[in-house]
């Protein structure tokens, strides 16, 4: 390889400025955490959870799941398999920001972040398997996906910011000087009780039906009924907090940004809580708690996003001073993230 190409190859890899090949990694990192969520759920679903009975290995004998072991043994494999996509993509992540650790120090710590996740999360699953699927574990499992799908979404948002003009412009800080104690506080219930839905999920997935493996494995106690409408009640709160936030930021003109962000969580949430009745009032249906825990996934992303937005508009107006980016000079947003 020629000494002009290595470069240009180390400049596209390893960048000095947020480019697209960034921004790219950041939704990647987003949305390959997500998937994990959903073939994680269809491992469970499926009754998959010890289709590979052992870690780190799929048997004592074999690395890799065997013919003998049927449809459980790939499903739960395949699963596993997904973990080197997402330390793959964790890396390239880590290593887009890294050259710009001075201008954007944010970055490489959210990339540096999820890739630990990444590796706590195979961790955790292989104590998972080895309990014979613990419930409460199961929830941990589930829970640190959602966090590194948040975070994620947190590097989408920054990156977004400090290279894109536009997207710079229309969240720059300082939006909402008399209600940014209102935007920060709405903010921040929306995110705290997001949380709170998705590890109360965890707890009634626990208790219900779909065990993750068709033999003995343990359950949570729980009265499934007491505890579904346990679960509940921060969602009661976060659609109340949601649909707050939406009249106000229309009626009080909060950025276009904030507002888009609020109004696709509030169709989300909706979607989600038609589905989660619908399911609690019909079986629970595999199908529909796959869906479900996809939203799960969605949620995560869509109110850490929406947070993120409300505090950057909300920010004193001098704590990120904005330098437009020329044209043809993408990349040069935000000169401090």
């Amino acid at each position: 390889m020629s000494t002009s190409r290595a470069q240009t190859v180390r400049d596209f890899l390893l960048p000095t400025r947020v480019t697209a090949w960034v921004r790219a990694l950041a939704w990647a990192s987003m949305f390959a955490n997500a998937l994990l969520i959903v073939t994680g759920g269809a491992v469970r679903l499926t009754g998959s959870g010890l289709g590979c009975p052992t870690w780190p290995r799929c048997t004592d004998a074999s690395w890799t799941n065997t013919p003998e072991m049927g449809i459980h043994g790939y499903i739960e494999f395949g699963n596993r398999l997904l973990t080197f996509l997402l330390v793959a993509i964790a890396l390239l992540t880590f290593l887009a920001v890294i050259r710009m650790r001075d201008r954007h120090p944010l970055f490489w710590k959210l990339a540096f972040a999820i890739g630990l996740g990444i590796i706590a999360q195979a961790v955790i699953g292989g104590i998972v398997v080895r309990t014979g699927l613990n419930p409460w574990l199961v929830g941990v499992h589930f829970v640190l996906s959602a966090v590194l799908v948040a975070t994620a979404a947190v590097l989408v948002n920054r990156t977004r910011r400090a290279s894109l003009g536009a997207v710079a412009e229309r969240e720059r800080a300082g939006q909402v000087p008399r209600d940014r104690g209102v935007v920060r506080g709405l903010g921040a219930v929306i995110l705290v009780t997001t949380g709170l839905t998705i590890y109360l999920g965890t707890l009634v997935t626990g208790t219900g039906p779909h065990s993750g493996d068709s033999g003995e494995v343990a359950r949570h106690t729980f009265d499934p009924y007491v505890i579904t409408r346990v679960h509940v009640v921060p969602v009661y709160v976060l659609v109340a907090a949601t649909t707050v936030a939406i009249v106000l930021a229309f009626l009080r003109r909060w950025p276009s940004a904030v507002r888009m962000m609020l109004v696709v969580l509030g169709v989300l949430l909706a979607a989600q809580a038609a589905l989660g009745y619908w399911q609690f009032f019909n079986g629970v249906p595999i199908v529909a708690v796959g869906f479900h825990m996809a939203g799960a996934a969605a949620a995560a992303a869509i109110a850490m996003m929406t947070t993120e937005k409300m505090y950057a508009v909300s920010a004193p107006a001098d704590h990120a001073p904005i330098a437009p980016a020329a044209p043809g000079s993408e990349g040069r947003g935000l000169t401090r993230v």
